[in-house]
């Protein structure tokens, strides 16, 4: 067998194609030791983590600190995603954010709640005057905590370029974490990414175990990987930072072809407009099937994600050929681990296709062809960028129950979108007024959920979802259902009190609350992921009996009121 080579066809400027930049040095905005339970850039659902997710041992309430001098530039209060949030503007052109924030400090938690009763709304984005909040290094401007979308007690810690917002790896700025841990592999797979590429026989991809020590890993129980065709790979990896047990993720992916480096992937900084780009960097299939990420060295043509530093990652495999593979992956800290295995070519080996269906749609990325896609009375509409390459999709009707049209289908649960697409559905007859209606989608597990919509002007009941599948119409008439928690009718309570709700929805989900006391709104703050809402007794409760209502509304209007009378001291 030959060796197999590759011809350069390019020059070695991308790793030198921009000036090292030069960061700042901040101090840690926590007066703990550091710990992380999430790096930069890591793998999440639909996005990159774009911070550091510091421990705080466990808790809630550790003071946070302001990094640099500045001045805060946007406070954020939300049930879902930051939570409490403070961005504080320096004066050397970066932005910190400091997310998920139990409580802020006096004086902002002040202005907030000022804010929040003018317009009554708990749910807030407020960006306060330069002289507004005035900060020093080190001053404290909160504590930490568990809101919004976080999993956890722990601070959310965020830089960003002031100009244009990118997020940028914090461990630039000299936040210290111990680490000598390297990188852990899991596991390995080979793609054939044309009809005529193969992998062991095959046009499907393959995945392999593998097994290692010291860092240096080989495939489990095989030597070779046999193929022909155009190859692509990926890996299957985790990090744990230092003496922190959590599973986070690597700095840098590489591939080396014979030596060569051929793709590189960088956890260095990124475009918010960039993440769902995510979905096209794994192997999303496999995802959505088993669970876990592969990283692929395929660049699909219209995935424009900024993080790629080479793009070279497949390889081209013929009959008497060898390639060495190896992947190389590094943490932050510069420790490295390896898997290498060994491509043998083969010949070619006719694979015998599963036949295009007549409902099949051969849907081309920009825009070109199949972008508008109509059946029966159901309509797709995909815009240039919608799909990350030219893409089958299958299509098809049935007719289910407890529905008010057909059930549609465009595409596969497994399939990934970067763009919204646009479904309309036309519903039945009888239903054709009916104001209680929504886009449900079934996904490939049996799950039903909500997509929203609205009715549009020529008849179709319209929404925007980068969920592929199955969708149909349905009703949703079940009001949202409201369990007071911790009070009862005629309960005396006093100013250290808080009235707690728990306020659920089985179908289109909360979409408005709202307390009273004596009809004046009052305000009720919103933790969506224990379907919490709570007040914390203040003065705009009178002495006194007060009744207390409670108004929250579903996706499509039904209503639930409540009213329980209490006594404040």
């Amino acid at each position: 067998m030959k060796k197999h080579t590759f011809t350069i066809l390019f020059v070695l400027m991308a790793f030198f194609a921009q000036a090292q930049e030069s960061f700042p040095q901040y101090p840690s905005p926590l007066d703990i030791p550091i710990y992380l339970s999430a790096t930069f850039g890591e793998l999440r659902n639909n996005s990159f983590h774009a911070g550091l997710d510091i421990k705080t041992q466990g808790v809630e309430g550790k003071k946070v600190y302001a990094v640099a001098d500045g001045y805060v530039s946007r406070i954020g209060v939300s049930p879902y995603g930051y939570g409490n949030v403070i961005y504080i503007t320096h004066n050397d052109g970066y932005t910190s954010v400091y997310a998920h924030l139990q409580r802020f400090n006096k004086a902002i938690a002040k202005y907030v709640k000022d804010y929040q009763y003018r317009n009554k709304t708990f749910t807030s984005t407020i960006y306060p005057s330069k002289d507004t909040f005035p900060i020093k290094t080190g001053d404290f401007i909160g504590l930490t905590g568990n809101t919004g979308g976080s999993g956890g007690p722990h601070l959310h810690f965020e830089l960003r370029h002031t100009a244009s917002e990118k997020p940028v790896n914090p461990l630039y700025f000299g936040i210290k974490v111990a680490d000598d841990v390297r990188p852990n592999i899991k596991s390995v797979s080979v793609y054939p990414i044309d009809d005529e590429s193969t992998v062991e026989g095959n046009d499907k991809p393959v995945y392999y175990a593998v097994e290692g020590k010291k860092s240096n890993y080989v495939l489990k129980d095989k030597t070779y990987v046999y193929a022909n065709g155009n190859i692509a790979f990926g890996i299957n990896t985790d990090d744990q930072v230092g003496t922190s047990p959590n599973k986070n993720g690597p700095y840098a992916y590489e591939l080396y072809l014979d030596d060569e480096l051929r793709f590189k992937f960088e956890c260095d900084s990124f475009s918010y407009s960039e993440p769902k780009y995510i979905n096209s960097l794994i192997d999303y299939k496999r995802y959505k099937e088993k669970g876990n990420r592969y990283v692929r060295t395929e660049v699909d043509p219209f995935n424009k994600l900024s993080m790629y530093v080479l793009k070279k990652g497949v390889a081209h495999v013929e009959e008497g050929d060898t390639i060495q593979v190896s992947f190389k992956i590094h943490d932050f800290a510069g420790n490295t681990s390896v898997a290498s295995f060994a491509l043998v070519g083969t010949a070619p080996v006719e694979v015998e296709k599963e036949p295009l269906m007549r409902s099949q749609y051969f849907v081309k990325a920009d825009g070109s062809m199949n972008n508008k896609i109509e059946i029966d009375n159901f309509q797709v509409i995909t815009e240039k960028g919608t799909l990350f390459k030219d893409t089958w999709m299958k299509t098809g009707a049935t007719d289910p129950k407890g529905c008010c049209s057909r059930c549609y289908r465009f595409g596969e649960y497994t399939q990934a979108v970067f763009k919204l697409i646009k479904v309309r559905i036309k519903p039945d007859e009888e239903w054709a007024n009916n104001k209680k209606m929504y886009v449900a989608y079934f996904d490939g597990n049996g799950k039903v959920s909500s997509l929203g919509g609205k009715m549009a002007s020529d008849g179709y009941f319209e929404t925007n979802t980068r969920n592929l599948g199955e969708y149909a119409l349905k009703i949703d008439s079940i009001a949202p259902v409201v369990k007071v928690l911790n009070f009862k009718e005629n309960d005396t309570i006093t100013s250290s009190n808080t009235l707690k709700y728990k306020i659920t929805d089985d179908m289109t989900g909360i979409d408005s609350y709202s307390i009273y006391a004596n009809d004046n709104w009052i305000l009720g703050q919103y933790d969506a992921k224990n379907d919490l809402l709570y007040y914390e007794v203040d003065s705009h409760m009178k002495t006194g009996k007060n009744a207390v209502k409670i108004v929250v509304k579903d996706g499509v209007g039904n209503k639930t009121t409540k009213t329980i009378n209490v006594y404040k001291k």
